[in-house]
């Protein structure tokens, strides 16, 4: 891990709190994106596609649930200094914090995101209400919260991480149906397509914006490991940019015309852009785990 490495006492605590972000990150996001795919093409699919597509968000629905609970422990350790993790004080002042205000939001998106297994009528209703909830979880705490103009960034972090979850969550579902052969699953694909240019190049703006909001001066951006953090970030998410276009305006158009292998080829790619979202993902708890050098934008607390 890049802190880690590149500090001269290793703290198991620290590490450990980094992995379970990267874990709890890509889970609760990608429940949020197979919620947001399963409302906007679960009618389209065959129904066993649907339902497994239903199995996908509330599974990672639960396991967010079970990575953040865990994340709760370590913290408590981070806090107690390694030693008792379940005093009472400890757990009292976290949960009285933003650290426990952004966990219940979590909890409730993603309890509503799971609800997709019920069968209840309203679930996929709910469940975007979810991911919606999920979204504004990271709003809660984090650099958000520590620079001005709080409202803004906050806002600008929640249409960011919208954009991530439609992205990163429909990339398994993708590569699934990039294999079915009828004109259904092609048509799904291309309509996602579509719809993932205009998001992607949200994503983009509102991530570049958040950067010059947060980090206003570039002669400080590596006096911490913050910088090397975001420069990994961005190296990762330019790969997922260039595989994402190589889909839109090659295996996409190629699958739909219905050329030899261009299903597999396409689901194999997406496979490997879902692989470095999970980089992206680890590359991000690294950052929120160091504050930019940028004291004088801070929130008076």
């Amino acid at each position: 891990m890049i802190i880690e490495l590149l500090t001269p006492e290793v703290s198991a605590w620290d590490a450990a709190t980094v992995l379970l972000r990267a874990g709890y990150y890509a889970a609760s996001l990608g429940a949020a994106g197979a919620a947001l795919f399963h409302a906007g093409f679960s009618e389209r699919m065959a129904e066993e596609d649907a339902r497994g597509m239903r199995r996908l968000a509330a599974g990672a629905a639960v396991l967010a649930i079970l990575l953040s609970l865990a994340a709760l422990v370590v913290r408590a350790g981070v806090l107690s200094g390694g030693g008792d993790l379940f005093e009472a004080r400890t757990w009292q002042a976290m949960m009285a914090s933003r650290i426990g205000d952004a966990f219940w939001i979590r909890l409730a998106g993603l309890a509503l995101i799971a609800l997709l297994m019920s069968g209840v009528t309203v679930a996929p209703h709910l469940a975007v209400a979810g991911a919606l909830a999920v979204a504004a979880s990271y709003a809660a705490m984090g650099h958000s919260m520590l620079y001005r103009p709080r409202q803004d960034i906050a806002a600008l972090v929640v249409i960011h991480l919208i954009c991530v979850s439609f992205w990163v969550g429909s990339l398994l579902p993708l590569a699934r149906l990039a294999r079915g052969r009828d004109h259904a699953t092609a048509g799904i694909v291309e309509d996602w397509s579509r719809i993932a240019r205009p998001v992607v190049a949200l994503l983009v703006a509102s991530g570049a914006l958040l950067a010059a909001l947060m980090v206003r001066r570039l002669d400080l951006l590596y006096a911490t490991h913050y910088g090397s953090a975001l420069t990994v970030k961005l190296a990762l998410v330019s790969v997922m940019l260039c595989l994402a276009a190589r889909h839109a305006f090659v295996l996409v158009p190629a699958a739909a015309r219905r050329e030899r292998g261009a299903g597999e080829r396409l689901a194999r790619s997406i496979r490997l852009e879902a692989a470095v979202a999970l980089l992206v993902f680890w590359a991000v708890a690294e950052m929120v785990s160091i504050h930019p050098l940028d004291a004088g934008h801070r929130v008076t607390p």
